[in-house]
């Protein structure tokens, strides 16, 4: 929707009630600093963002204590380097939405703020202007305004849209390794490394995978993930 399409939508009296409620966001968005109603936007229009979460686990090593020799081991293979993806621009004006268009707006020079915002008071006072900004091209202007003003919430906003939101990490176990000894084994597996004590250790990925299907299966690994979300 072009901006002049706006207007006319709220100047229209016998528009629908949720053409009244859209139009109170969209002028919302458009003409003042509140924030949050610019993020209302974003999370109608595209989608509430996801936020990642790391689960930190700690690695399994067995130490063979007894033992004097290690397995020949077999040459790693190296893993080719995934192919470089092209990286030019698609966006597309009219079908792009909130986050495609800031993203857009946010490589352009500054000035295209301070005309985006003057074509749209030229329309609101019937001013014919050589080219009609999207209502959504409006709303982004706006919220870089208040970025920059210096305003934290807006800035923090363009990030959040732009890279997502930050990780949030639960570290499980302390973050410490956990280490178990083997006495019965004399030969520790390819790979074993020795430590300060001259002992052969590896890791053991069987242990790691075996102990998270546990704490995944049991109550107190459900709580201690809820308690690790909540304290963020």
């Amino acid at each position: 929707m072009e901006w002049g399409e706006f207007v006319q939508l709220e100047q229209d009296k016998s528009s629908k009630v949720d053409d009244l409620v859209l139009c109170s966001l969209i002028r919302t968005c458009a003409d003042t600093d509140d924030v949050s109603a610019i993020k209302l936007a974003f999370d109608r229009i595209d989608g509430l963002l996801e936020t990642p979460v790391e689960i930190k686990v700690p690695k399994f090593y067995t130490r063979y204590v007894n033992a004097k020799e290690v397995e020949a081991g077999t040459k790693q293979i190296q893993a080719s380097e995934d192919e470089k993806k092209s990286s030019k621009s698609s966006y597309d004006p009219a079908t792009a939405k909130l986050r495609e268009t800031l993203r857009e707006i946010r490589s352009m020079p500054q000035d295209v703020i301070r005309v985006i915002r003057l074509y749209k008071r030229r329309i609101e006072k019937g001013v014919t202007v050589e080219q009609q900004p999207k209502v959504k091209a409006v709303i982004v202007a706006n919220l870089l305004k208040n970025v920059a003003k210096g305003r934290f919430r807006a800035v923090e906003l363009v990030f959040d849209q732009i890279d997502g939101k930050l990780t949030r990490t639960i570290t499980l176990l302390g973050g410490e390794d956990v280490y178990v000894d083997d006495y019965t084994a004399l030969v520790a597996p390819a790979g074993a490394m020795i430590d300060k004590e001259g002992v052969y250790y590896a890791e053991n990925k069987a242990m790691k995978s075996a102990w998270l299907r546990g704490f995944a299966q049991s109550q107190k690994g459900l709580e201690m993930i809820t308690e690790g979300l909540e304290d963020e």
